[in-house]
């Protein structure tokens, strides 16, 4: 896919579940909470505009492609070294505000998560049960879903240095997600933008309605 690799998972396969909830770790046996931002969350030092959505064809045939392009501007007098994902999701959502309508619980709400970079296993947890056991299957495997965070923040690098992106004024990123053609074909309808600093820290968070922006 270009620059990208392509990697989706679909909700059909048994063991994965999809959630939007923080991560949790564990550290001798007991759950801990990450600290993760839920709002959106901007920089003094850059900014980021414009972003597109670009929606096309698969020449291959397997499928439409989301095409994230944006401009990240430097608005300080240093260079700035940071670390960049974009990730593309088709989400279940609420049909009305109402409050009589069953919401839809976390684990069913994303059918499609597509990272870019695609190290899959980066944005993958382990589902606790009410004990703070890792659940598993009938087969023994343990049972895990996605999340729109990192593990490693670090592994968000330029895949042309193989290192952190550079940013001295301006930078042109464009990065590509695939949704497969199948029976029950989804496409994506939001988006995720996650910076973060040399330290591995959240300095950027950004979430889009792709039926605003897509064009």
């Amino acid at each position: 896919m270009g620059k990208r690799a392509l990697l989706i998972l679909f909700l059909s396969i048994p063991v994965f579940l999809f959630s939007q909830e923080p991560p949790k770790e564990t550290d001798a046996g007991k759950k801990t909470q990450k600290n993760i931002p839920v709002l959106a969350q901007y920089s003094n030092r850059f900014t980021v505009k414009p972003i597109y959505f670009n929606k096309r064809i698969d020449v291959t045939g397997k499928g439409d492609i989301l095409e994230i392009e944006m401009v990240i501007e430097n608005l300080t007098d240093d260079p700035i070294d940071m670390y960049i994902f974009t990730i593309a999701t088709f989400e279940n959502v609420e049909a009305t505000r109402s409050s009589f309508e069953r919401p839809i619980p976390p684990a069913e709400r994303i059918k499609t998560f597509v990272a870019s970079p695609d190290d899959i296993k980066n944005f993958e947890y382990p589902v606790y049960d009410e004990q703070g056991n890792i659940k598993k299957d009938f087969f023994g495997k343990e049972i895990v879903e996605y999340k729109k965070y990192p593990h490693e923040p670090r592994k968000g690098v330029d895949p042309t240095t193989g290192k952190a992106y550079h940013l001295v004024d301006k930078l042109v990123l464009r990065t590509y997600h695939l949704s497969v053609y199948k029976k029950n074909y989804y496409f994506f309808n939001e988006a995720a933008l996650l910076i973060f600093d040399m330290d591995g820290n959240p300095v950027y968070r950004q979430l889009y309605d792709l039926k605003n922006w897509r064009r």
